[in-house]
């Protein structure tokens, strides 16, 4: 069995070397392959990490395969969301917004009042 720190070494060597592989376009077997990797343990690090939520999920046209479209940025996508006078709309507890970035991250915001809504859609849609 392996190691906290030796898990947390390979988690973070495998994670670059996916980013890497994601930049220079090239599908994980040829790029394991060139750099003198095994493509088998590559894969393994890319199903532990998207369990993880370090790594995005992949895409149907790209299902098994760790290729540069799976992180390839693309333009977020919201939804049209209706948000109702303060009269209608009586929050018991906080509202919670759940994000999954294009870079794999995620983000979760906490917002007290619903009044916070319309400004976070607007400085989530500026571009970067």
């Amino acid at each position: 069995m392996m190691k906290n720190e030796e898990r947390e070494a390979k988690r973070v060597f495998w994670l670059q070397q996916l980013r890497e592989c994601s930049a220079s376009g090239e599908r994980l077997s040829a790029y394991t392959h060139r750099h003198g990797l095994d493509a088998d343990e590559g894969y393994r690090w890319t199903r532990i990490l998207r369990r993880a939520g370090l790594w995005p999920a992949a895409q149907k046209a790209d299902r098994g395969a760790a290729s540069a479209s799976v992180a390839r940025k693309s333009a977020p996508r919201f939804a049209r969301v209706r948000i109702e006078s303060a009269r209608h709309a009586h929050l018991a507890s906080p509202l919670t917004l759940q994000l999954l970035l294009a870079n794999g991250r995620r983000a979760e915001l906490i917002l007290s009042d619903e009044r916070q809504l319309p400004r976070v859609l607007r400085l989530l849609e500026e571009p970067s």
